[in-house]
């Protein structure tokens, strides 16, 4: 948070973590931690002040340097952190990260600070007022169940309503979660266990979902699982979510023109800050963008292209220009009357 980078910067960062245990350090070893986690500057800058004790922080033994510290230095929040943290626990999709029990600590601990903002002050124009239900119990704990999953690389037995309204029931590998900020809405990115050669990508709404039941059965145990890491890793395992996501992306990108008009760019990045993508300048008011999408994210990104109307210009794909198309044709008939 840029709120908070002059109060815990770089280079309170840097020193934090060489003080970390009270250890004896070499000039050497100090020296590689400012170019390890600093910028390329920061190093001619903060060794001599360390080095030389005109910054209290070690004194030097033969040829080492130890911590003048008796403990490791304490985080201790500001006005603004208190008030920037009330402000987010007033918003009920906070909740599903925490247990009652220590949101009430939390509330307790905040209860005479001002928030910083409210969430009445926002205005959310682009998106579906009938969100995800946060509040409700049975949502916590799926969502809960399926957060520890993935940080344990646990299959879970998951039952769910598809859309089509069909009950699904099968053992899957949660992934990652995502959050729509159109839908308002938790998705599930996971994939369907048929055997190594049958895996299936899936994507599950939360709400969606009606039972989950721990199975004990973990990607570790899978053949071919690097074992090296203490803990799971989409990114190490044979599961590998990110492999399964592009093998399901659409045969070519959504090409997109963006005239940079009333922060068009700027607008456009954070709008598809979720999808793979290639963006590069053409002139200086002007950029291309190639957007890889996966089948099951098409409707949604249609309908966040067109909320950008004139900013952005559609160049390709032939298939997506096509559904374009169709749903301005679509809403040109639903809304035109004839005189």
């Amino acid at each position: 948070m840029q709120l908070f980078s002059e109060i815990y910067n770089c280079y309170y960062n840097i020193i934090k973590d060489m003080l970390r245990g009270n250890k004896a350090i070499s000039k050497a070893e100090l020296e590689a931690a400012i170019t390890k986690d600093g910028f390329f500057e920061t190093s001619l800058y903060l060794a001599p002040k360390l080095a030389s004790g005109e910054w209290s922080f070690f004194e030097k033994a033969e040829d080492l340097y130890v911590s003048t510290l008796d403990s490791e230095p304490p985080i201790v929040l500001s006005l603004l952190q208190k008030r920037w943290l009330k402000a987010i626990l007033a918003d009920e999709r906070i909740q599903l990260f925490f247990t009652n029990e220590q949101l009430d600590t939390l509330r307790n601990a905040l209860s005479d600070i001002e928030p910083l903002f409210k969430q009445e002050d926002f205005y959310i124009y682009d998106s579906f007022a009938d969100g995800d239900n946060y509040a409700d119990d049975t949502y916590r704990t799926h969502f809960r169940t399926i957060l520890n999953a993935i940080k344990e690389g646990q299959f879970l037995d998951i039952t769910f309503q598809s859309h089509v309204n069909k009950r699904v029931h099968f053992h899957y590998l949660p992934c990652k979660l995502e959050y729509s900020v159109r839908n308002n809405c938790f998705r599930l990115l996971a994939i369907e266990s048929r055997g190594r050669s049958q895996d299936r990508f899936y994507v599950i709404n939360l709400s969606r979902i009606s039972e989950i039941t721990e199975t004990g059965k973990y990607a570790s145990d899978a053949p071919g699982f690097d074992k090296e890491s203490d803990k799971f890793d989409n990114t190490a395992s044979c599961y590998d979510i990110d492999t399964y996501i592009t093998k399901g992306y659409h045969s070519e990108p959504v090409t997109l023109i963006i005239k940079n008009e009333r922060n068009a760019l700027e607008r456009a990045m954070l709008q598809f800050a979720n999808y793979k993508k290639n963006t590069t300048r053409i002139d200086d008011a002007t950029y291309k963008c190639e957007i890889f999408y996966n089948k099951s994210n098409e409707t949604e990104l249609l309908i966040e292209v067109l909320s950008f109307g004139p900013a952005i210009r559609v160049v390709g794909n032939e298939h997506f220009l096509r559904l374009l198309e169709e749903r301005l044709r679509r809403q040109k008939n639903n809304f035109y009357s004839p005189q």
